[in-house]
Parts: C-alpha cells; structure tokens; sequence
C-alpha cells in the first residue's frame, strides 16, 4: 500500500468549458511552498481540473511541525497562469478591476468535503485585491505585477477556528473549489461580398434563429474601414461565450414572392475577435462575426 494519500485538493470550474471543469492552468507554488511541500514530504499532482496536495504518511511528523509553527503559520501559496492566451477573454470578472489581482483562500471555510473559495457562487470584483494589499504581501514579484497570474490562492493550515490538519487528515479528502463564470456578449454579423453588392437592405436580410432562442435585429449598413460596406445585424440579448454551440442561426431573404434560407448555418462567434458597439446608449464589447458571401 503506498504510503502518499491526499491531504487535499483544488478544483476549478468553468462554464465556459463543456465538461464545466478549468482544464488550462497551472498552479506554480511560490518559493516559500516549494521549500515546504520538500521539507514536509508532501507532492503536488496535477487533475484534470486542479491539482491535489500528497503527503508521505511516514513523514507526517514533518508536516505536524509546520502546521503547529505559530510563529510562521502554514499556507500553501499559488500563483495560477493559463496556458489558454484567451482565458481572460471569456473569463469573468477581468474586466471588471483593471489592475487588480484575483485573490482566493480558505479563511472563510466550514465544514468538509467540496467547499467553494470565492466570495460568491461564481468569482466576481469581490474577489479582486490590490497588488500592495496585505493577502497579497510577499506573493507577488516584480515581474508579476507586470505580468500578473490569472489569480493568486493561499491555503492556510490555521484560521481563526483552529487547525485544520486533522480534518485534511479524515479519509475524505478536502476539496476547496473556485468557479469561474463565461463572459456574454451580443454577437453582431457583418455581411459582405456579392450579397450585398447586388441587393439592397431593403430586399429583406435577416437573422433567424429556427430554436427561437436569440432574436437578431438588423442595424443597418456599416462602412468598415477597408472602405466596404457590410450590412450588420445584432443580437437582442448577449449570448454566453461557450467552448460549444448548439444554435443554428440562418440567413434569411424574403422576396417579393417568397422567403428562402440563403446560409443554413452562420458561424458562430469567436472569443479573439472583439469590437465595440454602442447598445443601450452604451459603448459594449461586441463577439464580431463576418460573412463574405
């Protein structure tokens, strides 16, 4: 029998992602960890969508020492990247706190099993914490405050309710859980090419979506800055930005005589490609999809 058992885990949601689990990150421990999870006997493995903590049974003492230091009190500390360059694209809340840093830890916590980090169900401007304040002291380097991790999370040993060894110990393992929610945006489509050379917004374009699930409204004609004119339509409400998408919008024309389906299925959005659009008196992000006809 081996001698490594969990001691605890991180997971991390997202519903972006079909499967609803974070599978782009990776947790590197500060220096200060590093040296711990070594002197303590303990290894960090990575999931599929986390890491767990192990720890050498035959060196629990070690780790009892760490735990029991009051004058150093115990925290596993993380800075978390993404090896997916348009996490923050699709990621809430990034937008909301320019500068800030997503912080997390455990402080708050009761009870066992799968417990959730974050401040509320989802991460939020909640969880942003200046890059001088004092969860953050002795996390962040130079360098990352010019480049910063996606979030930093600190797992501490003891909170105001006592150690917490001993429940990392039971045979059900600690899991402490963040969420991270999609980003929505309305999708706006520019249609191009001979489509709109040969007809005019008058011969009846339109989205459809035959689930009836997003309404499209046509917003008129748009000179890009290529100099071509598109005709563009916009999504009533904004659409979550998926991994997957099981819509079919369609283009539309209605004729004199007749209405006829002129593109079965649209493209859907893409996270990289982004503008801005003013909705409700409002200068929002918008998902930019164009079709060259």
């Amino acid at each position: 029998m081996s001698n490594y058992q969990t001691l605890l885990s991180i997971a991390v949601e997202h519903s972006y992602y079909l499967s609803g689990v974070c599978p782009c990150l990776d947790f590197n421990p500060t220096q200060r960890t590093a040296a711990i999870l070594e002197n303590a006997g303990l290894m960090c493995k990575k999931t599929v969508d986390g890491i767990q903590i192990v720890y050498d049974r035959s060196r629990l003492e070690a780790l009892e020492m760490y735990a029991n230091d009051l004058d150093e009190p115990l925290s596993f500390d993380f800075k978390i990247y993404s090896h997916d360059p348009e996490f923050r694209s699709y990621t809430e809340p990034f937008a909301a706190g320019e500068g800030d840093i997503l912080y997390f830890d455990n402080r708050a916590v009761n009870g066992a099993g799968k417990q959730s980090i974050s401040v509320s169900k989802y991460a939020s401007s909640k969880d942003l914490k200046k890059p001088d304040s004092s969860e953050l002291e002795g996390i962040l380097s130079q360098k990352d405050r010019l480049s910063p991790p996606e979030f930093v999370l600190r797992i501490f040993a003891n909170t105001d309710k006592g150690s917490l060894l001993e429940q990392w110990l039971e045979p059900e393992p600690m899991v402490y859980s963040i969420g991270f929610f999609n980003r929505q945006r309305h999708w706006k489509y520019y249609l191009l090419g001979k489509m709109v050379n040969r007809n005019k917004p008058s011969d009846g374009f339109s989205i459809i979506d035959p689930d009836n699930k997003v309404e499209f409204e046509a917003m008129g004609e748009e000179r890009l800055s290529d100099q071509r004119t598109a005709y563009t339509f916009r999504s009533k409400q904004p659409i979550p930005l998926n991994e997957f998408y099981s819509y079919r919008f369609q283009l539309k024309q209605k004729g004199r005589d007749n209405e006829s389906i002129v593109i079965q299925r649209l493209p859907f959005a893409s996270v990289g490609h982004v503008g801005t659009d003013e909705v409700a008196e409002q200068a929002t992000m918008v998902a930019e999809i164009y079709i060259n006809s």
